[in-house]
């Protein structure tokens, strides 16, 4: 990310990881997946400190949501050991991209309930197509399929954090990608806000390359290394045309009112 006055600050997060496990406050479950969560930078300090099991505790207890960056990207996350809390929050949050994880067990109980009251928020609003944003992660894949086999449209499942970690890096990456196309693509650009996904896009596929999941693979929804690294190239791309852009409108302003000689930067509008 530039740090160029002229491009403007990132948004605030509207995207939310909803994570339920009733093992989540143990210091030596998950260890992995925590370390991919750390405390939002200070811009006078811009090393993120990762999220501390003390920290993870306190989330659970405020039953809320706290502001994180979850590999380099900004996001909100919330974390649960009970259920009904849990459909609190999605309920509590019907405008925010959520991305879920749930243990095995708990996501038998969680995910019917959640797809039947919250379906939409698993769904393309443009291509009504389902987001497979619900990951389980589970020891034991075949003791949950009987259950999960209903909603494979909306659920994947894993035995290992890493492959989980990485497939929802990838899919977050996917769909910061997906929404700047459409941005660049209203009849009413906002390249601000696609500026900023391309860029959230960019830097989840550089994470997902350097932890070394990319294999070869019969499933078409895995890239290959070459496709990864085409795409990396063709992201830093439009970011550049795109940051160029918010610095030529950069360039102009408003003619300065005579009682208030502070020029102001011109709208998109």
């Amino acid at each position: 990310m530039t740090n160029d006055a002229t491009v403007p600050t990132e948004e605030e997060p509207n995207n939310l990881i909803i994570w339920l496990d009733e093992h989540i406050g143990d210091s030596n479950w998950c260890q992995q997946l925590k370390r991919a969560f750390s405390t939002q930078p200070d811009p006078k300090n811009p090393i993120p400190v990762k999220l501390s099991d003390q920290e993870f505790v306190e989330i659970l207890v405020s039953e809320g949501h706290m502001p994180v960056d979850f590999e380099g990207v900004r996001f909100l996350l919330a974390a649960f050991k009970d259920i009904d809390s849990c459909i609190h929050c999605f309920y509590a949050n019907p405008h925010k991209r959520i991305f879920f994880i749930t243990s095995g067990s708990m996501g038998e109980k969680a995910v019917p309930i959640i797809l039947d009251r919250f379906k939409d928020t698993f769904t393309d609003p443009v291509t009504k197509e389902p987001y497979r944003f619900i990951y389980v992660f589970c020891l034991n894949i075949k003791y949950n399929c009987e259950w999960a086999l209903d909603y494979c449209d909306y659920i994947q499942m894993f035995n290992f954090e890493a492959e989980l970690l990485a497939r929802m890096i990838r899919d977050i990456g996917d769909y910061f990608l997906r929404e700047s196309k459409r941005l660049l693509t209203e009849s009413a650009p906002n390249n601000p806000a696609a500026y900023h996904r391309l860029t959230w896009a960019k830097e989840l596929y550089e994470r997902y390359n350097r932890m070394g999941m990319i294999k070869v693979t019969n499933d078409a929804t895995v890239p290959t290394e070459e496709q990864s690294n085409n795409l990396i190239i063709w992201l830093d791309k439009h970011i550049g045309n795109l940051e160029w852009c918010q610095q030529l409108k950069g360039a102009f302003s408003t003619q300065p009112d005579p009682k208030n000689p502070i020029p102001v930067k011109l709208s998109d509008q």
